[in-house]
């Protein structure tokens, strides 16, 4: 019975090791949105505050990164009195964009655009 049991569990330890060595290696794409060249996004969120009815004030970062590359500033906007914020994307060229979008509520945003 002891042998039955250190066998087994010795199994269940040898399969999560190779999962753990071959999950990193499998290959993983980001859902993307598909969109037509020359399309403008227009994205809109509001902040939290620490308590109810309260909405952190300040800027908006968004980057965008282009098929890999480098990363970009494409907005920076300051957030009206509610907290409320607009980034306006007009991506330039065709391919995969990421795009990221940092709140003053440390909050972080993070889309993916397919441009055909």
């Amino acid at each position: 019975m002891r042998r039955v049991i250190s066998v087994n569990c010795l199994a269940v330890v040898c399969i999560l090791i190779v999962v753990g060595v071959a999950a990193p290696s499998i290959e993983r794409t980001a859902k993307s949105l598909s969109l037509p060249f020359h399309t403008r996004v227009t994205l809109t969120g509001q902040t939290l505050g620490s308590s109810p009815g309260q909405h952190m004030r300040g800027h908006v970062f968004a980057t965008a990164q282009w098929n890999d590359g480098a990363r970009y500033v494409v907005a920076t906007p300051r957030t009206d009195s509610l907290g409320r914020w607009r980034v306006t994307f007009n991506p330039s060229h065709r391919g995969f964009y990421n795009l990221r979008i940092l709140a003053p509520d440390s909050s972080m945003l993070e889309y993916a655009f397919n441009v055909r």
